[in-house]
Protein backbone atom coordinates (compact mmCIF):
# COMPACT_ATOMS: atom_id res chain seq x y z
CA UNK A 1 0.00 0.00 0.00
CA UNK A 2 2.91 2.40 0.79
CA UNK A 3 4.89 1.48 -2.30
CA UNK A 4 1.55 2.49 -4.46
CA UNK A 5 1.06 5.74 -2.77
CA UNK A 6 4.74 6.46 -3.12
CA UNK A 7 3.94 5.55 -6.86
CA UNK A 8 1.47 7.95 -7.70
CA UNK A 9 2.92 10.88 -5.37
CA UNK A 10 5.72 10.15 -6.99
CA UNK A 11 3.80 10.64 -10.75
CA UNK A 12 1.80 13.77 -9.81
CA UNK A 13 5.53 15.13 -9.21
CA UNK A 14 7.10 14.34 -12.02
CA UNK A 15 3.89 15.64 -13.86
CA UNK A 16 3.89 19.40 -12.33
CA UNK A 17 7.73 19.36 -13.31
CA UNK A 18 7.20 17.95 -16.66
CA UNK A 19 7.44 22.09 -18.35
CA UNK A 20 6.22 20.58 -21.68
CA UNK A 21 2.06 19.64 -20.83
CA UNK A 22 -0.51 22.00 -20.59
CA UNK A 23 -1.40 23.74 -17.08
CA UNK A 24 -4.83 22.05 -18.39
CA UNK A 25 -3.02 18.53 -18.96
CA UNK A 26 -0.91 18.74 -15.94
CA UNK A 27 -3.99 19.70 -13.73
CA UNK A 28 -6.20 16.76 -15.10
CA UNK A 29 -3.35 14.06 -14.52
CA UNK A 30 -2.77 15.57 -10.89
CA UNK A 31 -6.77 15.22 -10.54
CA UNK A 32 -6.74 11.39 -11.66
CA UNK A 33 -3.87 10.67 -9.23
CA UNK A 34 -5.29 12.25 -6.23
CA UNK A 35 -8.64 10.30 -7.36
CA UNK A 36 -6.43 7.21 -7.33
CA UNK A 37 -5.06 8.30 -3.66
CA UNK A 38 -7.60 8.91 -2.09
CA UNK A 39 -9.88 5.88 -3.02
CA UNK A 40 -6.89 3.35 -2.61
CA UNK A 41 -6.69 4.78 0.86
CA UNK A 42 -10.71 5.04 1.63
CA UNK A 43 -10.86 1.19 0.50
CA UNK A 44 -8.08 0.37 2.53
CA UNK A 45 -9.36 1.80 5.28
CA UNK A 46 -12.89 0.88 4.87
CA UNK A 47 -11.37 -3.09 4.39
CA UNK A 48 -8.99 -3.12 7.53
CA UNK A 49 -12.48 -1.63 9.36
CA UNK A 50 -14.54 -4.90 7.73
CA UNK A 51 -12.01 -7.36 8.95
CA UNK A 52 -11.62 -5.71 12.31
CA UNK A 53 -15.28 -6.18 12.35
CA UNK A 54 -15.24 -9.20 11.75
CA UNK A 55 -12.32 -10.50 13.58
CA UNK A 56 -14.30 -8.76 16.65
CA UNK A 57 -17.42 -10.44 16.04
CA UNK A 58 -15.68 -13.69 15.85
CA UNK A 59 -14.63 -13.21 19.34
CA UNK A 60 -17.61 -12.08 20.29
CA UNK A 61 -19.04 -15.16 19.24
CA UNK A 62 -17.15 -17.26 20.99
CA UNK A 63 -17.10 -15.43 24.06
CA UNK A 64 -21.13 -15.58 24.23
CA UNK A 65 -20.93 -19.63 23.65
CA UNK A 66 -18.30 -19.67 26.49
CA UNK A 67 -20.80 -17.55 28.45
CA UNK A 68 -23.46 -19.96 28.10
CA UNK A 69 -22.16 -22.74 29.44
CA UNK A 70 -21.01 -20.97 32.55
CA UNK A 71 -24.66 -19.59 32.92
CA UNK A 72 -25.99 -22.90 33.26
CA UNK A 73 -23.80 -23.73 35.50
CA UNK A 74 -24.46 -21.53 37.63
CA UNK A 75 -28.43 -22.29 37.02
CA UNK A 76 -28.06 -25.31 38.11
CA UNK A 77 -25.33 -24.19 41.01
CA UNK A 78 -28.39 -21.82 42.64
CA UNK A 79 -30.66 -24.55 42.44
CA UNK A 80 -28.74 -26.81 44.16
CA UNK A 81 -28.72 -24.20 46.71
CA UNK A 82 -32.42 -23.96 46.80
CA UNK A 83 -32.19 -27.59 47.72
CA UNK A 84 -29.80 -26.85 50.73
CA UNK A 85 -31.92 -23.47 51.98
CA UNK A 86 -35.10 -25.08 51.61
CA UNK A 87 -33.30 -28.05 54.06
CA UNK A 88 -32.38 -25.28 56.53
CA UNK A 89 -35.47 -24.09 56.81
CA UNK A 90 -37.12 -27.37 57.49
CA UNK A 91 -34.45 -28.37 60.16
CA UNK A 92 -34.00 -25.34 61.98
CA UNK A 93 -37.90 -24.79 61.98
CA UNK A 94 -37.95 -27.98 63.60
CA UNK A 95 -34.93 -27.77 65.84
CA UNK A 96 -36.51 -24.18 67.05
CA UNK A 97 -39.73 -25.75 67.76
CA UNK A 98 -38.61 -28.32 70.13
CA UNK A 99 -39.14 -27.62 73.75
CA UNK A 100 -38.68 -29.21 77.12
CA UNK A 101 -41.08 -31.97 76.91
CA UNK A 102 -40.55 -32.81 73.30
CA UNK A 103 -36.72 -33.36 73.84
CA UNK A 104 -37.80 -35.58 76.72
CA UNK A 105 -40.13 -37.76 74.77
CA UNK A 106 -37.99 -38.23 71.88
CA UNK A 107 -34.61 -38.88 74.17
CA UNK A 108 -36.96 -41.43 75.81
CA UNK A 109 -37.78 -43.13 72.86
CA UNK A 110 -34.08 -43.84 71.83
CA UNK A 111 -34.77 -40.93 68.99
CA UNK A 112 -31.87 -38.62 67.73
CA UNK A 113 -31.96 -34.87 67.36
CA UNK A 114 -29.25 -33.90 64.45
CA UNK A 115 -27.80 -30.32 64.31
CA UNK A 116 -25.94 -30.13 61.68
CA UNK A 117 -23.97 -27.14 60.17
CA UNK A 118 -24.08 -26.75 56.18
CA UNK A 119 -22.42 -23.80 54.82
CA UNK A 120 -22.92 -22.49 51.46
CA UNK A 121 -20.24 -23.37 49.07
CA UNK A 122 -19.54 -20.23 46.82
CA UNK A 123 -19.16 -21.17 43.27
CA UNK A 124 -17.65 -18.25 40.61
CA UNK A 125 -18.28 -19.08 36.81
CA UNK A 126 -17.10 -15.30 36.32
CA UNK A 127 -13.41 -16.12 34.29
CA UNK A 128 -14.80 -15.86 30.81
CA UNK A 129 -16.85 -12.86 31.63
CA UNK A 130 -14.22 -11.23 33.89
CA UNK A 131 -11.76 -11.95 30.87
CA UNK A 132 -13.49 -10.60 28.18
CA UNK A 133 -13.99 -7.35 30.68
CA UNK A 134 -10.67 -6.48 31.40
CA UNK A 135 -9.39 -6.58 27.74
CA UNK A 136 -11.99 -4.24 27.21
CA UNK A 137 -14.12 -6.13 24.27
CA UNK A 138 -17.58 -5.79 26.08
CA UNK A 139 -18.34 -3.04 23.52
CA UNK A 140 -18.08 -5.77 20.85
CA UNK A 141 -21.05 -7.20 21.89
CA UNK A 142 -23.85 -5.02 19.37
CA UNK A 143 -26.96 -6.36 20.86
CA UNK A 144 -27.31 -3.81 23.22
CA UNK A 145 -29.85 -5.52 25.49
CA UNK A 146 -28.00 -8.52 25.22
CA UNK A 147 -24.88 -6.65 26.53
CA UNK A 148 -27.10 -4.81 29.42
CA UNK A 149 -28.35 -7.85 30.49
CA UNK A 150 -24.68 -9.76 31.30
CA UNK A 151 -23.56 -6.55 33.05
CA UNK A 152 -26.25 -6.15 35.06
CA UNK A 153 -26.17 -10.02 35.70
CA UNK A 154 -22.13 -9.94 36.88
CA UNK A 155 -21.86 -6.48 38.20
CA UNK A 156 -25.15 -6.41 40.36
CA UNK A 157 -26.86 -9.88 40.36
CA UNK A 158 -23.62 -11.84 41.53
CA UNK A 159 -22.39 -9.68 43.93
CA UNK A 160 -25.34 -9.35 45.75
CA UNK A 161 -25.92 -13.00 45.34
CA UNK A 162 -22.37 -13.37 47.36
CA UNK A 163 -23.22 -10.53 49.75
CA UNK A 164 -26.11 -12.75 51.23
CA UNK A 165 -24.20 -16.08 51.04
CA UNK A 166 -21.42 -14.49 53.16
CA UNK A 167 -24.34 -13.38 55.50
CA UNK A 168 -25.96 -16.62 55.75
CA UNK A 169 -22.43 -18.23 56.44
CA UNK A 170 -21.30 -16.22 59.38
CA UNK A 171 -24.96 -16.77 61.19
CA UNK A 172 -24.09 -21.02 60.64
CA UNK A 173 -20.64 -19.78 62.26
CA UNK A 174 -22.57 -18.60 65.17
CA UNK A 175 -24.81 -21.52 65.22
CA UNK A 176 -21.59 -23.91 65.18
CA UNK A 177 -20.02 -21.77 67.99
CA UNK A 178 -23.38 -22.48 70.41
CA UNK A 179 -23.38 -25.86 69.40
CA UNK A 180 -20.02 -26.86 70.34
CA UNK A 181 -20.35 -24.45 73.68
CA UNK A 182 -22.44 -26.73 75.78
CA UNK A 183 -21.61 -30.39 75.81
CA UNK A 184 -25.11 -30.92 77.33
CA UNK A 185 -27.44 -31.75 74.09
CA UNK A 186 -30.94 -30.56 75.85
CA UNK A 187 -29.60 -27.29 77.41
CA UNK A 188 -28.01 -26.41 74.33
CA UNK A 189 -31.53 -26.72 72.07
CA UNK A 190 -33.13 -24.80 75.05
CA UNK A 191 -30.98 -21.99 74.92
CA UNK A 192 -32.84 -19.20 73.75
CA UNK A 193 -29.49 -17.46 72.00
CA UNK A 194 -29.71 -20.53 69.75
CA UNK A 195 -32.80 -20.85 68.72
CA UNK A 196 -32.42 -17.21 67.96
CA UNK A 197 -30.04 -17.30 64.98
CA UNK A 198 -32.18 -21.05 64.22
CA UNK A 199 -34.65 -18.33 63.30
CA UNK A 200 -32.15 -15.76 62.03
CA UNK A 201 -30.69 -17.93 59.48
CA UNK A 202 -34.34 -19.47 59.07
CA UNK A 203 -34.77 -15.98 57.10
CA UNK A 204 -31.69 -15.82 55.75
CA UNK A 205 -32.45 -18.94 53.49
CA UNK A 206 -35.83 -17.72 52.78
CA UNK A 207 -34.57 -14.66 51.59
CA UNK A 208 -31.57 -16.50 49.90
CA UNK A 209 -34.15 -18.57 47.92
CA UNK A 210 -35.56 -15.70 46.16
CA UNK A 211 -31.84 -14.34 45.39
CA UNK A 212 -31.41 -17.52 43.55
CA UNK A 213 -35.02 -17.75 41.51
CA UNK A 214 -33.86 -13.95 40.93
CA UNK A 215 -30.52 -14.92 39.38
CA UNK A 216 -31.63 -17.93 37.93
CA UNK A 217 -34.58 -16.27 35.83
CA UNK A 218 -31.59 -13.56 34.91
CA UNK A 219 -28.97 -16.51 33.42
CA UNK A 220 -32.05 -17.92 31.50
CA UNK A 221 -32.94 -14.28 29.95
CA UNK A 222 -29.49 -13.89 28.79
CA UNK A 223 -29.14 -17.98 27.47
CA UNK A 224 -32.27 -16.84 25.54
CA UNK A 225 -30.77 -13.60 24.25
CA UNK A 226 -27.70 -15.82 23.32
CA UNK A 227 -29.54 -18.72 21.71
CA UNK A 228 -31.29 -15.67 19.23
CA UNK A 229 -27.96 -13.92 18.24
CA UNK A 230 -26.77 -17.76 17.26
CA UNK A 231 -29.70 -17.88 15.13
CA UNK A 232 -28.80 -14.63 13.22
Amino acid sequence: MEEELAKHSKKIFMTLKNSKKLFSEKLKEVFIEIFIIVFSVTLSIWLHGRSLHTHQQKETKEFLSDLKSDLFKDIKSVSEKEIQMSNTIQQYSYLSNLTDKRIDSITNKKGEINMNVSYVIKTTNDGNYEGFKSSGKIGYIENKKLKKLILEYYQEGMPSINETENYFNLRMGKIEDLIFLDKDKKKKLLDPSLKMYFNVVIKTAQNNIKNYKSISKEAKGIISEILKEEKK
